[in-house]
């Protein structure tokens, strides 16, 4: 039986995302001051005394006719696709104000659509505020639930009214692999979430940094789940002037460490930067999968035969943390060459699980030795005894040798790079581990 959706909606600085981040026990989405600042729609599956559920945020919804910013149109668009989704809506208004004319407007388009709809009322911190709560019955969506959502106060309360009729599941939601997609603010990123979902999840803008918080999306790949998770783009930190920004990074960042791989988006048009190099940089370190993708290719003219080829090598001079990762051009605007994207993420999660036998390790490494033995280094020359792989995702080895300090970098180098030669370990890094014997 499929889950139950509900959406929580509501005019902008409501405390939608406060109220999200409450429910599923985690800050998820960006919490702020400033109005506005959930522009996406934000998926997270929870659950209520027994009753799962798969919770919707997002962002506030401008009544047609008004505007505050550049994004009200797109983002009141994605937020009425997230009521068309849900079989519940939780729609919430601001206690403290009393009913607005935006409240009166949503409430209004919402009875139309004749979906059930839960009213919350938000800030009723104190007792004396519940005597205001009489005032939301005029939205005509029956009796409003009073709540606080930044102290967790009548939460519970409201949340037996959500789940109320909806039936008790014992149900896991698996992933088979998480993927995290991750470049510079305006590459391409929430295009290509667009693309690869099918749906439009995620706002895409020509503005750069549209994106802040990152977007869940599960998409069902030939019987595999994958979770596609879209991030805010990282900015230099020279470049943060809000405190927005600074969450957002932080998000971005906590992707990178929780993902399986990395698809990371490089604008083929403005070539890389050092802040690519930044990003190239953390994924190596995390030893994360990675897949590197050249956006805009379309926009790149003059091509010749080689032109793909000059590009990579271009990159990994500029960038020089990702030789092993495989790559592609494509275009997010024309859809050129996109179908790839995931048959690649699905060979480099492949990779990331390969293991390898010690007996075959070990007659493997007895070769490589005999072709090129170990030099003296640091008053000794290494022997090793033995080696065997301890851990996969990333692939990891272990070797027992006579004294670590005998072996030079470049001589861990060559073993690592015929590991990767001979057994391929395409889009990962390998860490190879010594101990002394």
């Amino acid at each position: 039986m499929a889950l139950r959706t509900v959406a929580i909606v509501g005019r902008p600085n409501v405390g939608k995302s406060t109220l999200f981040n409450r429910i599923i026990g985690e800050r998820r989405s960006v919490v702020h001051e400033t109005a506005g600042v959930t522009r996406d729609r934000i998926t997270e599956t929870t659950d209520w005394a027994g009753h799962p559920f798969i919770l919707l945020d997002t962002g506030g919804i401008i009544p047609f006719g008004e505007t505050v910013s550049e994004f009200d149109a797109v983002v009141t668009e994605i937020a009425k696709l997230a009521i068309d989704d849900a079989d519940l809506v939780l729609l919430m208004v601001d206690g403290k104000v009393g009913p607005m004319a935006w409240d009166q407007s949503i409430a209004k388009d919402l009875r139309k659509k004749g979906k059930p709809v839960v009213l919350c009322v938000n800030k009723m911190e104190k007792e004396a505020d519940q005597l205001a709560i009489h005032e939301f019955y005029s939205l005509g969506l029956g009796e409003p639930v009073g709540i606080s959502a930044l102290h967790g106060r009548g939460v519970g309360d409201l949340l037996d009214v959500v789940v109320e009729g909806f039936p008790q599941l014992e149900v896991e939601m698996p992933c088979d692999c998480k993927v995290a997609i991750v470049g510079r603010p305006n590459v391409g990123k929430s295009s290509l979430l667009n693309i690869l979902t099918g749906r439009q999840d995620a706002l895409v803008s020509e503005i750069s940094g549209t994106t802040r918080d990152s977007v869940h999306t599960d998409l069902q790949w030939h019987g595999k789940t994958i979770r596609l998770i879209d991030t805010a783009g990282l900015r230099r930190k020279s470049k943060v002037r809000e405190a927005v920004e600074v969450f957002s990074n932080m998000r971005t960042i906590r992707a990178l460490e929780q993902c399986d791989i990395a698809v990371f988006i490089v604008d083929a048009e403005a070539g890389s930067v050092s802040q690519d190099s930044k990003i190239a940089g953390m994924i190596h370190d995390g030893g994360k999968g990675v897949i590197v993708v050249f956006n805009k290719w379309d926009l790149i003219s003059g091509k010749l035969t080689n032109t793909h080829q000059e590009y990579w090598e271009e990159f990994c001079r500029d960038v020089p943390f990702l030789p092993y990762a495989p790559w592609f051009m494509v275009s997010a605007e024309t859809r050129q060459r996109t179908g790839k994207i995931m048959e690649k993420v699905w060979e480099v999660h492949e990779n990331r699980q390969k293991r390898i036998s010690t007996s075959e390790l070990n007659d493997f490494i007895e070769k490589i030795v005999r072709i090129q033995n170990p030099r003296a280094h640091a008053g000794g020359l290494g022997k090793i005894y033995y080696v065997t792989q301890i851990d996969r995702e990333p692939p990891t080895f272990l070797m027992s040798v006579n004294e670590p300090k005998f072996f030079a970098r470049n001589y861990l180098r060559y073993i690592n790079n015929q590991l990767r030669k001979e057994y391929g370990f395409t889009g990962t890094r390998i860490f190879v581990k010594m101990k002394k014997h």
